[in-house]
Formats: C-alpha cells, structure tokens, sequence
C-alpha cells in the first residue's frame, strides 16, 4: 500500500513539474518536431499579435528608487504580472500561442494553413480589440499608467532552431515578423494596427479601418456588425483550425510537456538552476545588478533563410562559448525589423562573478571581431553594453511565463 501511494505520489509530482517546465515555452515547441538534426527550419502560415507595454521603464525605476530591493521586486512582479497575466490570459482564451516574452512586449501566434487565415485575422483582432477594451489603460498603485499597444501581420513564416546538445534557442523569422513589429511600431497607445499583408489578406466587409497617411497599414476602428453572421459558429470554425489551442476546454488552459529533457534546453539557465533548487515562482524575481551584452546583426537583403539560419547558428555558438568561460548566458535571442538580438546576462543568480563588467566588455570585442568578419551575408554589427540594476524575474500568467530582464535603456 505505501509503496503504491509513493509511486502514484511520484508520478503526480512529475506530471505537474511537466506542466510548469511546460509553461516557460509556447506549444510551437511543447509540440514541435525534435527528430532533426539542429539547425533546421519549420515554415508554416499564421497570424502574429505584438503587444507592446508601455510605462514599465518608469515603474520600475519607481520601485528602484522608491523601495528596497527586496520590497520592490515583490510589488513591482505583482503589479506587472497582475497585468501582463491578463493580456495573456485574453490570447490564451482566444486560442493563440505565446511566443515568448520580450521585455514589456509579447509576441504571440496563431498558427494555421493559408485558406483559413482570413478567419484567423477577425479572431486575432476580436481578441486584440477585446485587450484593448478590458486592459488598455491600467492606473498602478503608485499613480503611473500602464497601456498596451498593438500589432497585427500574417502570412508566412519560418521558425528557426539553432544551439547545441546543451542549450538550443528558437526564433521566428520572415516578413510577417518584420510587419508586426513595424505595425506596433505605427500604433498609439490603445491602438491595433494592422500590417499592409494583414490587411491585404482580411475579410474587409468585417473589419472598419482608418486609413494611416504614407502608409500602407491601417488603423482598425472596430469589427462591424455584418447581417446573418453567427459568432458562435464562427468561433466553432476557427477552433477547429488552430493546430495548438490550449485545452478542450480553454478555461482551463491544460498544457502538457511530452519530453522534459529537450525543452529544459530551451529554458534560460538561471531559471533552471532555481528551478532545481524548488523556489517558488515568488521567489525568482528580483531587481538585480546585472551587466548586459546587446548583440544585434543585420542581414544583408540579398539573405534567404538559409543563409539567416546558418549565420544565426554560427553566431550561436561562438557567442556562447565566448560568454560560457565568464559565467555569461544567453537569455534571449529574436528577429525584428533590426536583424537579429541576442540578449546577452552576467550577473545571473548562480553565475555573479567579480569583474563581470570587464567580462562583458571583453566579451563585446571578441563577439563583434567574428560576427563581422565570419558570418554570411553579415551586413552591420552593432553591440551595446550596459550595467545596473535591473528587473529579473518571472514574467506572464500562471500557465505562460519566461524569465526575463526589463528596464534597461539603449540605443545601437
């Protein structure tokens, strides 16, 4: 009888330490192909959301200033999560992805075959428009603001899989992303902006939009009531074309991890380590002095994605190598508008060295001496080098989230 407790006790325990591990990556990985050999690339056809926050720098380092170091990462995680968790919680329910989580902005995907993009649209902007309503605008505990802002694009898009045995990172790429983020970028607070593509792709007798002057994306207005269309079996339909929706029952936002190993992988290192030390999710977020390595490259136009997989694995390996010996992670790596970033941390709990500083300085001139000289269609390296304290912790909803660092402001 004990041991039949002790076994079932057992394999509770690692169905829900799957389910958390599961909650620090999106499905596109949960339930990605890891038979090939890395690197390798996935194209498929979806619709992408970037939700942009802003008035997290000043919160912050109103907290910073404000508070102990202690005391303000507990309220400052409450705060942001509280809000975060929301925005989160509204994409969830209306059947997309969370990519991954880019300092106050998120990124998120849904995930479908080319003849249903048009319904996926209406159902990305229903859910954009739905944030807007509910989360728009928050006033904080400390008087500040917060507001979100969005972006909408569609079409194709390749997710690419680079790194080694010990640690592998993925990133998307293609022009749906380049759109998205330069559609966030036409937004105002409380807006959604749809992408040129994305606008060329929607239901149009859905959707009433306002023309951007110079521009060909458009600012979307509200969805119009169209006669004889039935919101019910629209969701219904556009249920049973996502290939990753969260649960049968999306209330409860079931996510299930199949192979442990391969995504710990994908999970930065710090939180890792804490993850094997059992602290609570509480307990993992902090403001912390830190030293950070932006690297950004950009691509020549004549690149395909070939050439940006292959350039994007090289430049991979050697920055974690270069980074390894000082204690030094990878946290981040995405593609934008700017090429591609690699968010680069010292001072990581587990890894805080003396001279980290020096370190990452170090770190710059050899990374910036390869990635110039060595990489494919190599058209511009920029670097920057910042240090302080920072916002590291936890960031999204009880059943999404990522470690992350915010605050810091830089200009390559």
């Amino acid at each position: 009888g004990n041991t039949e407790r002790n076994i079932r006790r057992t394999n509770r325990a690692a169905v829900r330490f799957r389910q958390w591990l599961a909650a620090n990556v999106p499905d596109l990985i949960v339930y990605g192909d890891f038979s090939q050999d890395i690197p390798f690339i996935e194209s498929f056809d979806g619709v992408l959301l970037f939700a942009d926050i802003s008035g997290f720098t000043a919160l912050t380092e109103k907290f910073s200033v404000e508070t102990s170091l202690d005391c303000g990462a507990d309220q400052l995680t409450q705060t942001l999560n509280h809000y975060v968790g929301d925005i989160v919680e509204e994409v969830l329910i209306f059947g997309g992805d969370i990519l991954n989580f880019a300092g106050d902005a998120l990124l998120a995907l849904w995930k479908v075959e080319r003849s249903q993009l048009s319904d996926i649209i209406t159902l990305a902007l229903k859910c954009s428009l739905s944030i807007q309503e509910e989360y728009g605008v928050r006033e904080t505990e400390v008087g500040l603001e917060l507001r979100v802002k969005i972006g909408l694009s569609a079409g194709h898009i390749s997710k690419v899989v680079v790194g080694d045995n010990r640690h592998q990172y993925f990133l998307v790429i293609g022009r749906a992303v380049d759109e998205v983020r330069l559609a966030q970028n036409l937004a105002n607070a409380s807006e959604v902006i749809l992408s040129p593509n994305c606008w060329e792709l929607c239901n149009r007798n859905m959707i009433e939009v306002e023309k951007i002057k110079n521009e060909r994306a458009v600012k979307v207005r509200y969805i119009k009531n169209v006669p004889g269309f039935n919101i019910d079996d629209f969701f219904e339909r556009c249920i049973k074309y996502l290939q990753y929706f969260p649960a049968n029952n999306p209330g409860e936002f079931f996510r299930f991890l199949c192979s442990c190993d391969l995504m710990g992988k994908g999970i930065g290192p710090a939180f890792l380590f804490q993850i094997d030390d059992n602290q609570p999710l509480e307990y993992l977020s902090e403001l912390r002095p830190v030293t950070i390595v932006f690297v950004n490259l950009q691509f020549d136009e004549s690149a395909n994605t070939l050439h940006l997989c292959k350039a994007i694995q090289d430049a991979s390996a050697k920055i974690s190598g270069i980074i390894y010996a000082f204690h030094g992670k990878i946290n981040k790596v995405f593609m934008f508008d700017k090429g591609c970033t690699y968010l680069c941390v010292f001072g990581l709990p587990g890894d805080k060295q003396a001279d980290e500083s020096t370190h990452a300085l170090d770190s710059a001139f050899k990374i910036f001496g390869f990635c110039s000289t060595m990489l494919m269609k190599i058209k511009l390296v920029s670097i920057a080098v910042t240090s302080g304290p920072v916002f590291c912790g936890v960031v999204g909803h009880r059943v999404r989230h990522e470690y992350t660092e915010m605050k810091t402001t830089f200009c390559f």
